[in-house]
């Protein structure tokens, strides 16, 4: 009995709440049939069309980004919008290995290779001393380019990728007409 009085003075005091347009909330207690308005204003409107309707970016994509999993199937689908107001990503280091990586052994096993031959067999070898260090110089480019795309990658990491992350963390999105903003805060 006591807990249907404490719903029934619940459901008496409830408020309703409506938007009546974009940043004018007005709520209404059911008992009073009283009406007050809260304002809550955006400081901010799209310099092309006037609205005041702007949302950050990230909330945006957010929004736009749904995980799914079925039985057989899982995977993330998402707005164009959600697309559109994607973070930046830092860069992996994995492609310059995968793309340096194989030269590096190949050249290296051919320069072993050629260099045992030799001192094994200096006479009757088929290779001259110029292939294996051709080889040697070959392999040594090759780790130089891993070095250096490596280098690049973690420059980039470093110095360029937290300004893009912060650019996008203070980038507003106008809902009406797509405009984006980069507003310091």
């Amino acid at each position: 009995m006591r807990t249907v009085s404490r719903f029934v003075r619940f459901l008496k005091n409830r408020v309703r709440i409506g938007v009546q347009e974009t940043g004018v909330a007005s709520c209404r207690q059911v008992r009073d049939k009283k009406m007050g308005t809260v304002v809550e204003q955006t400081p901010y409107q799209c310099d092309r069309c006037g609205a005041t309707n702007i949302v950050a970016a990230s909330v945006i994509y957010q929004q736009g980004t749904h995980t799914y999993s079925t039985r057989f199937n899982s995977g993330t689908s998402q707005t164009f919008s959600a697309e559109a107001a994607e973070p930046p990503r830092p860069r992996g280091y994995l492609r310059p290995v995968l793309l340096w990586g194989p030269a590096i052994v190949i050249f290296s096993a051919w320069t072993i290779a050629g260099f045992s031959s030799i001192l094994e067999h200096p006479t009757t070898t088929a290779l001259h001393v110029e292939s294996p260090v051709i080889f040697l110089f070959l392999g040594i480019s090759s780790f130089a380019g891993m070095v250096f795309g490596l280098r690049k990658i973690a420059r980039y990491n470093r110095e360029v990728y937290p300004h893009l992350r912060w650019n996008w963390e203070h980038t507003y999105i106008c809902r009406r007409c797509g405009r984006f903003r980069l507003i310091h805060s």
